[in-house]
């Protein structure tokens, strides 16, 4: 039997010390770094139905940020309420990075201005990464309206009995307002139709259901050029370069010059080292020569902006918003 050593009282035995200094260095030490971000691929949440101009950007960005952060970018549709639900699942992510929202205008500057109860508020709940493009919106007219320009539109509208209807994208969309705002600086009382994405809006303004629509840019350009749907106006501060023809709102006597952007958020929280390395691929992705000849197609515009001036912009959009939302008595319903 091994003989034990006896110590007096209030004496440790070497292993015992050992064991404890090991202990407290262990307590005492920094947890363990993860690796560089990203070690994992990202979910880029669209939060609309493929098919949309957001859909569009949201592939166009995804292939970009995975060529520059060398991980897979994998898109996730999620749509609903006119791109609420989607976000407010980002809102509710683990703030890490792997889980960003494309967001819009209307998700991210309209919605709390119409949704009394909007599941998130963007600016406690989102970090923003930074702007991606920025322009306007389309008014476009189908077979079941012949009229050439917003004029005639403003025309028919004011005749007796009329009763015409406008599409968009959703209750409290920049397509929503926009219409809402002609109807104020018109004189005029377009019924609206509020659809769940862009692509059932199109088919209806093709089949001639529906007569006119305000549609995004990105994902309409295509049937403008091909001759389904007819162009009447753009919105936004000027005249769209894949549209060079098309007159402005505000050109056709409607005051409404807002932009509509897109752009790249996080959950809140996200860890500053995240967020810059996004920035970064964000920005590298927009220099680059195909997805800018890409942005160009569909009459997207971009100017170079840092993370934190696109913040400032992105607070003074959602004022802007909230007093245009006021005036023009739009509503979710």
């Amino acid at each position: 039997m091994p003989s034990q050593t006896h110590l007096p009282p209030g004496r440790m035995a070497p292993r015992g010390w050992l064991a404890l200094a090991l202990a407290a260095l262990g307590a005492s030490a920094p947890a363990a770094h993860a690796g560089p971000f990203p070690d994992k691929p990202i979910r880029l949440v669209v939060p609309f139905p493929p098919g949309g101009g957001t859909d569009v950007v949201g592939r166009i960005l995804a292939a970009g940020l995975a060529k520059d952060l060398g991980k897979t970018v994998v898109v996730d549709n999620v749509p609903g309420a006119t791109g609420t639900i989607g976000s407010a699942q980002v809102a509710r992510a683990a703030p890490d990075g792997y889980t960003l929202v494309l967001g819009i205008s209307a998700t991210h500057a309209i919605a709390p201005a119409i949704f009394p109860k909007l599941p998130y508020d963007p600016l406690r709940d989102f970090a923003p990464v930074g702007r991606l493009f920025y322009g306007g919106n389309v008014l476009i007219a189908g077979p079941a309206f012949t009229g050439r320009d917003l004029p005639a539109l403003i025309a028919a509208a004011k005749r007796p009995g009329a009763d015409l209807t406008y599409g968009s994208w959703g209750n409290g969309s920049g397509g929503h307002l926009a219409g809402e705002s002609l109807n104020v600086s018109g004189g005029i009382r377009l019924r609206h139709i509020p659809y769940k994405g862009v692509s059932p809006m199109l088919t209806d303004v093709m089949g001639g259901t529906l007569p006119v629509a305000m549609s995004d840019l990105a994902g309409t350009l295509p049937l403008i050029r091909a001759g389904k749907v007819r162009a009447l106006a753009v919105s936004g501060s000027e005249r769209s370069p894949a549209l060079p023809d098309v007159p402005t709102f505000t050109e056709s006597g409607v005051p409404f010059g807002v932009d509509s952007w897109f752009a790249l958020f996080a959950p809140a929280g996200t860890p500053p080292g995240i967020l810059d390395r996004l920035e970064r691929a964000t920005a590298a992705a927009l220099r680059d020569p195909a997805i800018r000849a890409q942005a160009d197609a569909l009459g997207m515009r971009y100017t170079p902006q840092t993370r934190s001036e696109f913040a400032a912009q992105w607070r003074a959009d959602t004022a802007a918003w909230a007093a245009l939302v006021k005036s023009s008595g739009a509503t979710q319903e």
